[in-house]
């Protein structure tokens, strides 16, 4: 005779089973892609304009008060 725990405790798990082979397979698929398929950033790296690097390099002085530094400037 079947109960209704039983039946319960057995969903339970065939939902877990099946919810750990979706992630397991999602994390390999994005490793099989990572691995054999992204080459990285592929545009021409453009010179930033100095009068912009300047801007940027004074307000960082200015709002840290001589302490911080401009290390790397990328385009949001």
């Amino acid at each position: 005779m079947v109960h209704p725990f039983q039946v319960f405790i057995l969903g339970l798990l065939t939902v877990f089973l099946v919810l750990l082979v979706v992630v397991a397979t999602g994390n390999v698929i994005i490793w099989f892609v990572n691995r054999f398929y992204y080459t990285g950033p592929t545009a021409a790296v453009k010179e930033t304009d100095p009068a912009v690097v300047a801007a940027i390099t004074s307000v960082i002085q200015k709002v840290t008060r001589g302490s911080g530094r401009v290390e790397k400037i990328e385009k949001c």
